[in-house]
C-alpha cells in the first residue's frame, strides 16, 4: 500500500489544488465584488428615495404660497397664482341652469366666477361693485373660470352666465351677487 503522505503525492495534491482552487477564488472574488457593488447601489437608491422623495412630494402636495396677493393679482389666473388653494364658494343650488358659482380667496383678497356645465361659446362674467370686471368664454369642454378681480375686506360681486347664441337653450343670462358676509363654503 502506497503511503498517503508521500512527497510525491503531497505536491500532486498541491499541484492540484492550486489548479483547482485559483478558477473558484477568482470566481467567488468577482461574485463578492458584483454583490458588494450592487449592495452599494442599492444603498445609494434607498437613501435617495427615502431622503430626497419626502421632500419632493411635501414640496410638491403642499399650496404654494399665492405669487400675488392684492394688487398684483387683478387679471391673473387664480390656479397659476395659487389662489384658488384656500379659495372659498358661493353657489346657489336652486335655479342655477349652469352651476355658476363665485370664489374668494381671502388670503390674495380676489373673487373670480366659474361656469361648470356651460356648453362651447357660453360666456362667464364677474364684476366687482367699484372694481374690475373679467370674462371668459368657454372653448371646449363644459366648464370656464374668469381670471380674478381685487377687492377689498368689505365687497359686493355680481356674476353671471351668458348662453351662447348659436344654438337654442332652455335659459337666459343667469346673474347671481354676492358680499363678503354672503355663506361661502369650502
Amino acid at each position: 500500500m502506497a503511503n498517503p503522505f508521500s512527497l510525491q503525492r503531497l505536491r500532486s495534491l498541491g499541484t492540484s489544488l492550486r489548479s483547482n482552487a485559483a478558477p473558484r477564488l477568482r470566481s467567488a472574488w468577482e461574485w463578492i465584488r458584483a454583490s458588494a457593488r450592487n449592495a452599494v447601489i442599492t444603498a445609494l437608491a434607498v437613501a435617495l428615495v427615502g431622503g430626497v422623495v419626502p421632500v419632493l412630494l411635501t414640496h410638491l402636495l403642499t399650496p404654494s404660497a399665492p405669487e400675488c396677493p392684492g394688487a398684483g393679482c387683478d387679471g391673473k389666473s387664480p390656479l397659476t397664482q395659487g389662489c384658488a388653494a384656500d379659495a372659498v364658494t358661493f353657489e346657489p343650488q336652486q335655479d342655477n341652469p349652469v352651476r355658476l358659482h363665485l370664489r374668494y380667496s381671502k388670503h390674495c383678497g380676489v373673487v373670480w366666477a366659474r361656469v361648470l356645465q356651460a356648453k362651447a361659446g357660453d360666456a362667464v362674467t364677474q364684476r366687482v361693485d367699484g372694481g374690475s370686471a373679467q370674462s371668459a368664454v368657454v372653448d371646449y369642454g363644459r366648464d370656464r373660470f374668469t381670471d380674478m378681480s381685487v377687492v377689498e375686506e368689505s365687497f359686493g360681486v355680481t356674476a353671471c352666465a351668458v348662453p351662447s347664441t348659436q344654438e337654442s337653450r332652455t335659459w337666459d343670462k343667469y346673474c347671481i351677487k354676492a358680499t363678503d358676509k354672503s355663506a361661502w363654503s369650502e
